[in-house]
């Protein structure tokens, strides 16, 4: 059994955020678990972020309050920064613009309580507006790639079978404010935090570092809110060139991640770089294709479609298929 009332440190990293940081900070320090200590961390924000900051640094929890005089250019360093000052068993790095129910970490930390082998637990997450509008959850986020439901219902699997099954295919804990780890697990971690590449994926990557030959748990109530940004990285890249860089990208950390998992000996090897060739195979290199072609790039966007001749050829199939059925069906 874990201890009765373990220490969390709270790790709050910001930039520009005033407009939701009040919110933020009351939804930690109004948890209904109080045995936490709270990192400020600002990366040289330009609006009034600081002022705020300062004025809740004065309370007893808060053990740390920086302010950077240089953009680091990654959340992700941030991360570290807090990870390697905290004091606590757990840790939870509650993003500065997002807020939390006040059974959350009471929640959470219940659950690695009761369960000793569990190196990270997350909960589902509510999606939220700019506004603070509660719109949906992001259970939509993890419905195409289960057909069992599994993510409607509390679990704790096995990470390596947590891997093969859901995290291989996406990122399916997609708010870092959802999850709790132990810190002691981020000791042995290779932090590759300055590597470019992750900017845009550090936490998928962290995800996996995290839970492998080890276990995870999974709460279905929803008790993060997850704020979604219109400007956010992901959503301005909708354009097909933007969109093919992020596609480079995906496949570049996913070979991180094979190897990754090679030199942590994964007894599921095998199943897993076979779903990842399937994933690279047909669904980024085919997109890709199409969206190189939509780009008139011709040449490279035929040529990369001509080596997947196999996959243009079942999808043509099915739409055709399913066109057909549906001719007959309203005939």
């Amino acid at each position: 059994m874990e201890k009765v009332n373990p220490l969390v440190s709270i790790i709050i990293p910001n930039y520009n955020h005033e407009k939701f940081l009040v919110q933020r900070l009351d939804s930690v320090f109004n948890q209904t678990y109080q045995n936490f200590e709270v990192i400020l961390l600002d990366d040289c924000s330009s609006d009034h972020s600081k002022e705020i900051l300062l004025k809740y640094s004065c309370n007893t929890k808060v053990t740390h309050c920086l302010f950077n005089k240089v953009n680091s250019g990654s959340t992700f360093m941030q991360w570290q920064k807090g990870i390697e000052l905290s004091s606590g068993e757990f840790v939870w790095i509650a993003e500065s613009d997002d807020t939390a129910d006040p059974v959350f970490l009471e929640t959470l930390v219940f659950k690695f309580i009761s369960n000793p082998k569990v190196s990270l637990v997350y909960c589902q997450s509510n999606k939220m507006d700019h506004a603070g509008n509660v719109m949906g959850s992001w259970l939509e986020h993890t419905k195409p790639i289960d057909p069992q439901n599994i993510f409607s219902e509390d679990f704790i699997m096995d990470g390596n079978s947590f891997i093969e099954k859901f995290l291989i295919f996406i990122n399916v804990i997609p708010n870092a404010s959802a999850v709790l780890f132990r810190k002691s697990d981020t000791q042995l971690l290779t932090l590759l935090y300055t590597d470019p590449l992750f900017k845009y994926c550090g936490d998928w990557m962290f995800y996996f570092q995290l839970i492998v030959n080890k276990q995870i748990c999974f709460i279905s109530q929803s008790l993060n809110n997850f704020r979604y940004h219109e400007n956010s990285v992901i959503a301005l890249a909708k354009g097909s060139e933007e969109r093919v860089n992020l596609l480079d990208i995906n496949t570049k950390v996913r070979s991180k991640i094979i190897q990754f998992l090679i030199e942590n000996r994964v007894t599921n090897l095998k199943r897993i770089v076979t779903v990842n060739k399937y994933i690279i195979r047909n669904h980024t290199l085919y997109e890709k294709a199409f969206l190189l072609i939509k780009t008139s790039k011709y040449l490279k966007g035929y040529f990369l479609l001509l080596t997947l001749s196999d996959v243009f050829y079942r999808n043509y199939n099915f739409k055709k298929n399913i066109k057909l059925k549906l001719n007959k069906l309203f005939s």
